[in-house]
């Protein structure tokens, strides 16, 4: 089907869908690089990008080398400008032909965003073929490594594709570093930018920083500037600003324009907020205040109709759940789409985005090495100003006989691209390793803790080697639970026991100040090729407080119930009924830190909801009301619901 560009250019840099129908063949045999890249077959019949075969009958366990083809008609008028075709992510091996011609290949890595500028391969006026091969056969040359991951291997053009066309010169990237000033609630703003061409020396810039919310103009500043080693660099103050925080996630938008001669021939975008995460002593701090934070892990890509090409409605619903479950924290075992991580901007979610590096290999070539430096420095140009992005993950489970310069050499390259993100390393071995545990190296020590199941103890154990830990490895400093949870069918006892099991390793860590979170694991049963259960596109893992459509079971609400800030001490109803006392207590153990601007809300005897805000309350703090307006003879409903809408109790 012929795909027609809509419209003419407009401005100075637009962004062009290519989602939708596109030529597909499987190539089982592996002939298509003899003459497909010039035309598919007339057997390729038409899919949906995103788009994954191992979701769809007969081809759940196809992994091996498949083709997609789309016709374009690229207007006259841009045959002036610069075009870029832009994956958001292919999974996994891929090459790219524009009109027979090798536009270029991305190989290695299945979750990062790649483009080639194919102006000199398009016919302008015209047709044009787009030609994409691509193989998700397990590889010993890539991350995710051979079968080493526990989650789907879903082949193909997985994310959204675009044309970005612009002038000369474009901006590839514009990184933005506040230092805040949290008593004046100012900021000084640093910004970094880099331009696709590298032979641009000087160039003038115009930034304009608008509240996102409002759209309005906060400040705009046109600056002439030289590059150094390649970068631009700016700095601005701006003043009254609003922070970025979990129950407050304001957020700012950042316009670059790009002049040369006089003549603006680019025009960027991107988002940011103010917020910032440090360490002190066994505390975790943000925006300077002390916090303890609970949190669930979500594995995407397990929505049986979609797998990895899953829609903005799951990523939107897995969002709501784990809003809705109380958890302000989360990670991930490999990169994610943009499109996830602006929602959880926008809701407010701290995220840890890891590499896909799990369990193998362990000492790592300098090929393996390489790429992984790779991909760091993909996912984090890309993801730098996601402010929900607390931390950038090397790795999980690997063993501790992995060569230590790996590591640290990695931890340096992350820490190179600077901004306020620390960088971590999950261990699931820190019980034996102690000292010598390699997530020691980072800034966060970490633990995925599943004593009583995988490592082979009862729950009763967990106490004395959580003190082992604390005194013979972090030695003062802090620990973050990364994982925590019951797998099915490997233990059995179903969500009965996940609520035991859950319970009491939650009330250990909350009792071990040192312990400055939990990521549960995880909120949905998840499809992977190590699962044990089902089979096909629902062959899964059943590890979740959810299913695979995110319905809840039995679980999901007790874990609500630990990671909930507050709880109703008493409400006690008045002998008319018409009105009750409430007590509220905010928690001061796991989860700890200040609520402000969280609402009671109650049913009025009229069938409507009657509500009071909340004053700002520190953590074991009690606030005490009268609510008015109820029926008489009814039991109160009564609500506390935080400041972005999601209920965090209810009585």
């Amino acid at each position: 089907m012929l795909f027609v560009v809509p419209g003419i250019l407009k401005g100075q840099h637009q962004e062009q869908s290519l989602d939708g129908e596109w030529k597909f063949r499987l190539d089982g045999d592996s002939i298509g690089w003899q003459s497909w890249y010039n035309g598919l077959p007339d057997d390729a019949r038409t899919v949906s990008v995103p788009h994954t075969w191992n979701i769809e009958d007969g081809t759940e366990r196809y992994f091996g080398t498949a083709w997609y083809q789309k016709e374009v008609n690229i207007p006259a008028e841009w045959n002036k400008r610069q075009v870029r075709l832009h994956f958001e992510a292919v999974c996994r091996d891929a090459t790219v032909w524009i009109n027979g011609r090798k536009a270029g290949e991305n190989k290695g890595s299945g979750y990062t965003p790649f483009s080639f500028d194919i102006s000199g391969l398009l016919k302008y006026g015209a047709n044009n073929r787009i030609v994409l091969s691509v193989s998700n056969a397990f590889s010993n040359a890539a991350f995710p490594y051979m079968q080493a991951f526990d989650w789907n291997n879903d082949g193909g053009i997985i994310r959204p594709v675009s044309l970005i066309v612009t002038g000369k010169p474009s901006v590839r990237y514009a990184h933005v570093l506040p230092d805040i000033d949290f008593g004046k609630r100012s900021a000084k703003v640093g910004i970094k930018i880099k331009t696709w061409e590298e032979n641009v020396k000087k160039a003038v810039f115009t930034l304009t920083f608008a509240e996102h919310a409002s759209g309005k103009t906060v400040l705009a500043k046109t600056v002439e500037l030289k590059a150094e080693k390649g970068i631009f660099t700016a700095a601005v103050e701006l003043d009254k600003i609003k922070l970025w925080h979990f129950d407050s996630p304001n957020l700012y938008t950042l316009q670059v324009d790009v002049a040369v001669n006089g003549k603006t021939t680019d025009s960027y975008h991107t988002r940011f907020g103010f917020r910032k995460v440090e360490l002190k002593g066994t505390q975790l701090f943000l925006n300077e205040e002390p916090v303890r934070l609970p949190g669930i892990e979500y594995m995407p890509g397990s929505h049986p109709a979609y797998g990895m090409a899953e829609p903005e409605e799951v990523m939107s619903t897995a969002v709501n759940r784990m809003k809705d479950l109380n958890c302000v924290i989360t990670r991930f075992h490999w990169q994610q789409d943009r499109r996830i991580l602006d929602m959880l901007d926008e809701r407010g979610m701290l995220v840890q985005e890891e590499l896909p590096w799990w369990q193998k290999p362990e000492d790592l070539t300098p090929e393996m090495e390489a790429l992984a430096a790779k991909q760091m420095d993909v996912m984090i140009e890309h993801d730098f100003n996601h402010p929900c992005i607390f931390s950038w993950g090397i790795s999980n489970e690997i063993h501790a006989n992995t060569d230590r310069g790996n590591y640290l050499r990695l931890i340096d390259r992350a820490r190179s691209w600077g901004g306020n993100t620390f960088v971590t390393i999950v261990s699931c071995i820190i019980t034996n390793a102690l000292a010598e545990d390699p997530a020691l190296l980072a800034d966060i020590p970490t633990w995925n803790d599943y004593i009583g199941t995988h490592h082979g103890k009862t729950n009763e154990d967990v106490a004395s080697v959580l003190a082992t830990i604390n005194e013979k490895a972090l030695k003062g400093r802090p620990l973050l639970v990364t994982e925590a949870g019951l797998c099915e069918p490997i233990h059995v006892g179903g969500d009965a026991r996940r609520i035991v099991d859950m319970i009491y390793h939650y009330n250990v860590w909350a009792k071990n100040d040192f312990v400055l979170g939990c990521i549960y694991f995880c909120l949905n049963d998840y499809r992977t090729h190590f699962g044990e259960s089902g089979k096909g596109r629902y062959q899964q893992r059943i590890h979740g407080l959810t299913d695979q459509w995110f319905g809840s079971k039995p679980s999901y609400a007790v874990y609500k119930s630990l990671a909930a800030p507050v709880y109703f001490e008493w409400v006690q109803q008045a002998a008319d009924g018409t009105k009750a006392d409430v007590s509220v207590v905010v928690k001061n153990s796991l989860p700890s830190y200040t609520l402000r601007n969280y609402r009671l809300v109650w049913k009025t005897a009229a069938g409507n909801t009657s509500e009071t805000e909340l004053p700002d309350l520190k953590p074991g703090e009690k606030y005490k009301t009268t609510i008015t307006g109820l029926e008489p003879g009814e039991k109160p409903v009564v609500r506390v619901v935080r400041p972005t809408g999601y209920m965090v109790a209810e009585y």
